[in-house]
């Protein structure tokens, strides 16, 4: 069997470093086995093991350089020893890193402490810092530039951080700090009165950066909501004096038609045969009667202004087409009743004329009359004033024209199911 001497110098080589992978190996399971478990019986068969397999790696390197008499052993039994001592090696390493994955000790509770996403710093009662999460050493290195020796250092930079560090505090939030980073943090200081901890202090960081700025985004929201409340309340107080208005007008209106008619007839029932007499008078007994109880709802349709128009001795033509039942017709009605009374009273005529085209669903309504033309411009009284709000108040407009005869146009837009 051929022995180590007996190699080749690249043979020999090959063994020695071998061997020196397996010393290695060996240092490093038995510096793991003292930080981690202190084992004393395994740690003092792997330092007897790693010596031997020092020695043995002396008189090899020796043997190499013909420092020494040549080593005789069998070169396969050098190899298996040395791979042996290497499985040994790895198998322990494995072991150990597997152990200490599974059972508590100072590492895994560091490791432990270091994921944590709070920062943590724990010092003792001579306020020297024993323990420190990475959490906690990066805000330290950000605040004072590096690690924290005492607990009294960083409490106090804390309180008055240093200019060139960048950290602000917030006056409006109590142990509360911005960093260089945008990132918001608060400091809660506590002292540990557990069993075997008294004298030890604690100091955690929280990071509440979306707490706060949550808090500031729904602080902005209800600020909002409240300008839009204060609008929304001016706007139904607004809607009730709308209404109000609305139901003032309609009584102006209600009651300037109903005594404009009534005069109207009173007037023409001296002028009138015995036979028109009492059909007039028919109709002022209905005028006053309506008027002496509740209000009805107004006549909205233009053949009962043709109707009424008739009785006053007032003939109304309609040229065009006028959609039933809709605002538009409603006010048509009132604008024609309007003219009526005013063709009576100052045009001294009878007829009156309403022409109504239609034309990208826009009605023009015009109406004229017979009789004097007006001697000058029309000023609108509470009949007029009263309409043309209306008609406004729809969507649309009205003019007015006295020469060279009097003229209403009304321009309304054709809704079918809208309500005056």
């Amino acid at each position: 069997m051929t022995c180590f001497c007996e190699l080749s110098h690249d043979e020999q080589m090959m063994l020695i470093l071998l061997l020196w992978f397996g010393c290695m190996a060996g240092i490093i399971l038995l510096v793991y086995r003292a930080s981690h478990r202190r084992a004393v019986v395994r740690m003092v068969l792997d330092l007897i093991l790693h010596a031997a397999m020092l020695q043995l790696l002396t008189v090899l390197a020796a043997t190499n350089r013909d420092i020494s008499p040549g080593v005789h052993t069998p070169a396969l039994l050098l190899a298996a020893g040395i791979l042996a001592e290497l499985l040994y090696a790895g198998c322990s390493l494995r072991y150990e890193f597997l152990r200490s994955r599974r059972e508590i000790n100072a590492w895994s509770i560091k490791e432990t402490m270091d994921d944590l996403p709070v920062g943590l710093c724990f010092a003792d009662e001579l306020d020297r810092v024993v323990l420190c999460n990475r959490k906690m050493d990066g805000l330290s290195r950000m605040l004072i530039g590096g690690d924290p020796q005492t607990l009294s250092a960083l409490t106090g930079a804390l309180e008055h951080p240093p200019e060139s560090s960048g950290v602000v505090p917030l006056p409006d939030m109590a142990d509360c700090c911005r960093f260089p980073d945008g990132r918001i943090y608060r400091f809660r200081r506590d002292e540990l009165t557990s069993e075997g901890l008294e004298g030890y202090v604690q100091l955690t960081a929280h990071d509440e950066t979306e707490i706060i700025e949550g808090n500031v985004r729904l602080q902005d929201s209800n600020t909002a909501l409240e300008r839009v409340n204060r609008r929304l309340q001016k706007m139904y107080e607004r809607m009730a004096d709308d209404v109000r208005e609305k139901e003032s007008l309609e009584l102006k209106v209600y009651l300037h038609d109903t005594l404009g008619r009534s005069l109207l007839t009173v007037q023409d029932v001296k002028n009138s045969s015995s036979r028109e007499v009492r059909q007039k008078l028919k109709g002022l007994k209905e005028a006053v009667s309506m008027l002496s109880a509740g209000r009805p709802a107004l006549p909205g349709t233009l053949e009962q202004v043709q109707q009424e128009a008739e009785q006053l001795g007032v003939r109304v033509t309609l040229t065009g087409y006028i959609p039933p039942d809709t605002a538009a017709e409603r006010l048509i009605a009132a604008a024609v009743r309007e003219c009526v009374t005013n063709c009576i009273r100052h045009a001294k005529g009878d007829a009156v004329y309403l022409r109504v085209t239609e034309r990208a669903g826009l009605l023009r309504a015009e109406i004229t009359n017979s009789g004097d033309p007006p001697k000058g411009e029309i000023v609108e009284g509470s009949g007029l004033s009263s309409l043309r709000r209306s008609v406004e108040a729809s969507g649309g407009e009205m003019h007015l024209s006295h020469s060279p005869a009097f003229s209403m146009v009304l321009y309304l837009p054709r809704k079918e199911d809208d309500d005056l």
